[in-house]
């Protein structure tokens, strides 16, 4: 960086010191030269700059010196005249010699504190950047290193004495062995086109340009960095450099690497296990079908024999029951497959409620035109919902789903008309442990919707029937058609 030399208040150059003698003895000189002529009224002006220099230079100690020296003045033409006219003049000269230093004396220690407070927070400032853990360095508009800190040296063994001053591109020789535009060099020539061939995957937030940099021999051995620049300004507002940091991310690249080559790995796994898991069910539903024949011949073969017929009976709820362990298996391994997606939740109920028709019982549904972020098991959901209210609520004629906004959340209803939920159930009917012959549909919806940190529980009043609520969360709905979910598009819902 350069540096340009000039005196400031306090400095303990010789200089200073002799302008302010040499200009002293030059009023002294022309004082007595004037006084021996019988003159009383120009000489004086020679005092002004020695009290001014005084001042300047040394400030408090300065005014000490005014003080004296405009005492000298007063006593030469004291020695030299008794006449009032001339004494009051020098003593009206005294007065402005003293205000003039005590001025100039105090702006300059103004001045000097600045100073001194500007360079203890640039030293602090060199100290921060010289400490960071990120190896980080800064030029000026010309390109030239005006900062390279101590992670900077550890990182390419190059001290900071060797490389501040220099310019072209000598930080990307130090880094790569070669000479040509890094981040910071885009940042000043704001022209990110520099960067196309080394860094594919450069991002610009805001005018920071951050991107990963892959250096073939460093430590000698493959190194993955990534970097991050921004523009220095100062307090006008106008560029004057740039600075750049950059990171060793060798281990976390090749961990992401490595994850990937293993999700790709548990993909075709999964896929695979998958097939067979289709088939071998698809395998035992068609043999539980044959059992179910068989049972049904022997059924018909020997009827009224007991207690053969117990037996059949219970050989067929057996096989009921094993029909239904299967197809749970079949959906419960369908769950978290997909990833979760934005789904229009007027058109899923309606797709989740297409097969749902039972006789005597009426469906209706009022939603409002949202999106939901959920797996895409949600129209399972709802259908186990609905038939769940056909099968249990005894006496159901009417299931009705709806939309409600609870605070920052949406919640959406299906209720019935039916017996309802005992007090005593309301938690357990979303366990597994809780199903015999009833079937899994509960217990599968709130896994499916705790994918995404939506819930589920029942409020309904027993007796007078069922109420399920699906709370979706703030963020995970949105209005339809919008692209980004955002907490005013949210709080318009009814």
């Amino acid at each position: 960086m350069n540096k340009h030399l000039h005196f400031h208040p306090g400095d303990s150059d010789l200089a200073p010191a002799i302008l302010v003698l040499v200009s002293s003895a030059i009023a002294v000189i022309v004082s007595l030269y004037s006084l021996n002529s019988g003159l009383y009224f120009i000489f004086q002006n020679f005092f002004y700059l020695p009290i001014v220099l005084a001042c300047f230079f040394y400030a408090r100690r300065g005014f000490v010196f005014s003080v004296a020296i405009s005492c000298l003045y007063v006593v030469l033409i004291f020695s030299y005249t008794r006449e009032l006219e001339h004494i009051s003049g020098a003593f009206m000269r005294f007065i402005l010699f003293i205000f003039i230093a005590a001025v100039i004396s105090t702006l300059s220690a103004s001045q000097q504190r600045t100073k001194e407070a500007l360079a203890a927070s640039e030293q602090n400032l060199n100290h921060i950047i010289n400490f960071l853990p990120d190896a980080t360095f800064a030029v000026d508009l010309e390109g030239r290193i005006v900062v390279w800190n101590h992670a900077m040296e550890r990182l390419t063994g190059i001290g900071h004495g060797e490389v501040v001053g220099k310019g072209n591109y000598e930080h990307a020789y130090c880094l790569f062995g070669k000479r040509f535009p890094l981040l910071i060099d885009a940042i000043l020539k704001n022209n990110q086109e520099l960067l196309r061939e080394k860094y594919p995957n450069v991002r610009n937030i805001d005018g920071v340009l951050s991107g990963d940099i892959e250096v073939d021999n460093l430590y000698g051995r493959r190194v993955v960095l990534w970097a991050i620049a921004t523009p220095l300004r100062n307090h006008q507002g106008e560029v004057v450099g740039a600075i750049e940091s950059a990171r060793d991310v060798t281990q976390a690249y090749d961990t992401r690497a490595q994850l990937e080559q293993a999700n790709t790995s548990l993909t075709l796994v999964n896929t695979k296990l998958q097939l067979i898991s289709k088939l071998t069910q698809h395998d035992l539903l068609n043999t539980i079908q044959v059992l179910s024949g068989y049972v049904e011949i022997v059924r018909q073969a020997a009827p009224g024999t007991q207690p053969l017929t117990e037996y059949v009976g219970e050989i067929n709820a057996l096989t009921h029951t094993l029909c239904e362990q299967v197809e749970f298996a079949r959906d419960y391994q369908n769950i978290g497959i997909k990833e979760p997606v934005w789904q229009n939740l007027q058109d899923m109920i309606a797709r989740g409620l297409a097969t749902v028709t039972p006789a005597g019982v009426t469906i209706t549904t009022v939603i409002d035109p949202v999106e939901v972020y959920a797996d895409p098991l949600l129209e399972r959901v709802i259908y186990n919902l609905a038939m769940n209210a056909v099968n249990h609520g005894k006496q159901t004629t009417r299931i009705a789903f709806s939309t409600q906004k609870k605070g920052s959340g949406m919640v959406i209803v299906c209720e019935d008309d039916g017996v309802g939920v005992p007090e005593h159930l309301k938690e357990a009917i979303f366990k597994r442990e809780y199903y015999k012959n009833n079937g899994y549909g509960l217990f599968l919806a709130r896994v499916v919707l705790s994918i995404t940190n939506l819930t589920i529980r029942e409020t309904g009043t027993p007796g007078k029937g069922a109420r399920f609520e699906i709370l979706v969360p703030e963020g995970s709905y949105r209005r339809a058609g919008d692209g980004v979910a955002s907490p005013g598009q949210q709080s318009g819902m009814n």
